[in-house]
């Protein structure tokens, strides 16, 4: 393994030359980014998935919403809020709008879900993000902030500041370029973020570690470094009407748990602590179930002697395993999902430096009240 890594040497060094120079023309405005009259927040890491983009764009869809009445002369309301994504996994192209009809395959399995959690919201894919924003804004002049998911790289707009997310497991200070490592771009791209937020990190991380990590992570002056854990939740059914009782995982119980995304690793481990025994059957992220795949399930749950076993998967999956050919094969057995969200150590904090944020913005302009 060490022999094919050593090979893979001299292709990270090509791409990283290619990935620099891209950069650089960006720095020195070859490339120009697109301002628009909107706030932008900008949401990415540096390495290939693994960090929970879209937990956060969730997170930060829900405290804009529990803040919104607080800072009412901002004007911050769900129905002015965009989330703007490039749609991995979809089998289409160019500019979509995400509705209630719209299919994981059309649009994505991410984008679906957000639709799904946040029906007030605009949900859209686009690879070119200016052009996804520009469309959007012809859709509705009133959208007034935008969410980006996974912008870090894609420099054509400006953001109003820019979020980092590294995993507290695999943190981007210790990782290498493509195809040695995972990151899509130099260590240094950090440079350009506002925020920096750990992810993933243990619920009861001591403030010692938390300062050893921010010491390697060596933020800039004007950046923050934030904690975040992700929070399990009670298992959900993946087909509304089913009529088997939520489970309650414990050490007599068999699952067989099944993942398409870029670290299971917390949830295999957590469901391990939890249950009898787990078995495991893990796909790349973003994967489209075939039936073979599919039918493997289900032979590893009939399989399993115990009465007292359960089907768990995660949400992201779930959007993706609506076909009718799926549903025939699962819709009878026990199979939920569990659903996440996001805890940040700091929350208070957090949420006053991104309302600071976009109101230091010049495109913040008070509502004027009529008498």
């Amino acid at each position: 393994m060490e022999n094919l890594r050593f090979l893979l040497y001299p292709i990270a060094l090509l791409y990283g030359i290619v990935v620099y120079c891209r950069n650089l023309m960006f720095d020195i405005g070859i490339l120009r980014s697109k301002s628009f009259p909107v706030w932008v927040i900008s949401v990415g890491n540096l390495s290939v998935g693994g960090t929970g983009k879209s937990p956060h764009i969730e997170y930060f869809i829900r405290i804009l919403d529990r803040l919104s009445p607080k800072y009412i002369n901002m004007d911050i309301t769900a129905s002015k809020t965009a989330i703007l994504s490039r749609g991995y996994g979809r089998n289409t192209s160019g500019f979509h709008l995400v509705t209630e009809n719209s299919t994981a395959q059309d649009v994505g399995d991410e984008p679906k879900q957000m639709k799904e959690k946040f029906k007030d919201v605009y949900v859209a894919v686009d690879e070119k993000r200016a052009r996804g924003v520009k469309k959007l804004l012809e859709i509705d002049k009133n959208i007034n902030l935008f969410l980006l998911d996974d912008a870090v790289q894609h420099r054509y707009v400006t953001p109003t500041f820019s979020i980092l997310l590294t995993n507290f497991h695999k943190p981007f200070y210790e990782d290498h370029l493509l195809p040695v490592g995972r990151l899509r771009e130099q260590k240094r791209g950090y440079k350009r973020a506002d925020i920096i937020i750990v992810t993933r990190t243990p619920a009861k991380l001591l403030d010692v570690e938390k300062k050893m990590t921010v010491k390697k992570i060596n933020p800039l002056t004007h950046q923050k470094v934030f904690f975040s854990s992700v929070v399990y939740e009670e298992p959900v059914a993946v087909y509304p009407g089913s009529s088997f009782e939520i489970p309650k995982i414990g050490k007599g119980t068999s699952v067989v748990l099944f993942t398409g995304i870029a670290n299971s690793n917390d949830l295999r481990k957590g469901m391990q602590a939890q249950a009898k025994e787990v078995v495991h059957m893990n796909y790349p992220d973003h994967h489209w179930y075939s039936l073979v795949d599919i039918m493997k399930v289900v032979d590893a749950f009939n399989n399993i002697e115990n009465p007292d076993k359960v089907i768990i998967t995660t949400e992201k999956d779930a959007v993706r395993l609506h076909q009718s050919s799926v549903i025939e094969q699962l819709g009878k057995l026990p199979i939920f999902y569990i659903p996440i969200h996001i805890k940040m150590h700091e929350e208070a904090e957090f949420e006053e430096l991104v309302m600071r944020f976009l109101s230091s913005s010049h495109l913040y302009k008070p509502i004027q009240k009529t008498s």
